[in-house]
């Protein structure tokens, strides 16, 4: 009985001297610190270590509360420190008070907002469908969108541009944008398949009919046999076959599926390896005669039996050809039909002449309006055949230097597509190149 008393007395007594010992340290760092005027105004706040102390001196966690209520405390009561308090012996309450005395954190300084420079560079973005299409900015390539369709461009000129997305094999997509600096516009487009137009007449017209081309690459057979594929004038270096450019709307190689860019491999189980060895093989043959062409599609290797036709008839000069449109007046002269946009279902068939510094071309009959042109040679920037639109049927374009385009078939006059050769030709001749 003694013995527990005297256990009870020491314990007092140690819980008296911890209290009295943090009493007088904190006395004194009051007492020591010579910038504070007043005890109550420089108390120390309790430290974590200080709220541990007092617990494992036997402190009760209510007396703790009340000194960290009287002096304050300098940290924060994290699920850590919160642990390592209830370890020593503090309760919940303890904690709950303890949270209610921690200083607020300070807050994160806030970011400034982002500000975008109004001379800082505007952005384009191309998405193409199919992916690694060739883009043009102001008919300039700028670069090739990736297999996904997408391509950046950060470092064109704020204004007005014409851009333009094209895949051999799909119909040109062209419109115009206005980039603001800083702005980020996107160009979107899915390009097509073009589709072959029908078959279009010349107009009747006392002044319609005109001289023809000199004779087309296209492909003839003996006597009147007739393929209808155009080869392509450079054939791709390692090619096995013979690559066409276009296959003739209707004719015997279209009607059996061949189209441009399909390379024939053999006529008859003989193969061609060349344009001349194609020409010399099929000039073997007859109109009417059906002969076996093997090709490559670009997927697979078709072999069919196809009926060769007799060739289409060609224009020739009419007498009622006016004066000034003949070829020794310094004008050459053909009949072409002229492209609205609409893929060939839209256009206004007419005469071309060139010469004299000028390309002159005067519609008569179409759809949707008629057309009239006066362009000056020095302002065309190219004359070149159709690489995608309209190129089976051997469309060419105008292209300007303002980047106006123009897009003509060459025809004759039971309205047949011709190549577009012999007027490039011209055209080049008359810009003197």
């Amino acid at each position: 009985m003694a013995g527990d008393m005297l256990m009870g007395s020491n314990l007092e007594a140690k819980r008296i001297l911890t209290t009295l010992a943090l009493s007088l340290a904190l006395i004194a760092a009051i007492t020591l610190n010579p910038s504070v005027g007043t005890a109550q105004k420089a108390a120390r706040k309790l430290t974590e270590q200080d709220i541990i102390d007092l617990l494992t001196g036997d402190v009760p966690s209510d007396q703790v509360a009340q000194e960290a209520q009287k002096a304050g405390i300098s940290f924060q009561v994290t699920a850590a420190v919160a642990k390592q308090i209830r370890d020593a012996g503090g309760t919940d309450d303890l904690i709950r008070v303890l949270q209610t005395l921690a200083p607020q954190a300070p807050a994160a300084p806030a970011k400034p907002p982002r500000t975008v420079s109004a001379t800082s560079s505007p952005t384009l973005l191309v998405e193409s469908s199919p992916g690694q299409s060739q883009v043009y900015v102001d008919d300039e390539p700028v670069g090739s969108t990736s297999q996904q369709g997408h391509l950046k461009l950060p470092r064109v000129s704020a204004g007005q541009h014409r851009v333009r997305i094209s895949l051999s094999g799909y119909q040109d997509h062209e419109e115009t944008v206005t980039l603001a600096p800083g702005k980020v516009t996107t160009v979107t487009a899915t390009l097509q398949r073009p589709e072959a137009p029908a078959v279009v007449s010349p107009p009747p017209s006392p002044e319609a009919p005109n001289p023809e081309p000199e004779a087309p690459p296209t492909v003839r057979t003996g006597q009147g046999g007739y393929l209808g594929v155009m080869p392509l004038t450079q054939q791709p270096a390692g090619s096995r076959g013979v690559v066409i450019s276009a296959a003739q709307p209707g004719g015997p190689a279209a009607q059996a599926g061949l189209k441009a860019y399909d390379t024939i491999l053999a006529v008859n189980g003989q193969p061609v390896t060349t344009t001349q060895d194609l020409r010399a093989t099929l000039a073997t043959h007859q109109a009417g005669e059906a002969v076996q062409i093997t090709w490559y599609n670009g997927t697979n290797t078709v072999t069919r039996q196809i009926r060769l036709s007799a060739p289409p008839v060609r224009a020739t000069v009419q007498p009622n050809m006016p004066p000034s449109l003949l070829p020794h007046k310094g004008l050459v002269t053909f009949t072409v039909a002229h492209d609205h946009g609409q893929s060939g279902k839209e256009y206004c068939t007419g005469m071309m002449s060139i010469g004299n510094g000028m390309i002159y071309y005067k519609g008569a009959k179409g759809t949707n309006g008629v057309h009239n042109f006066e362009i000056p040679l020095a302002s065309v920037r190219e004359a070149r055949r159709n690489a995608v639109y309209l190129v089976a049927i051997g469309a060419f374009h105008l292209r300007l230097k303002k980047g106006t385009n123009y897009n003509f078939v060459v025809i004759n006059q039971q309205g047949q597509y011709q190549p577009p050769d012999t007027i490039l030709t011209a055209i080049d001749d008359a810009r003197g190149r």
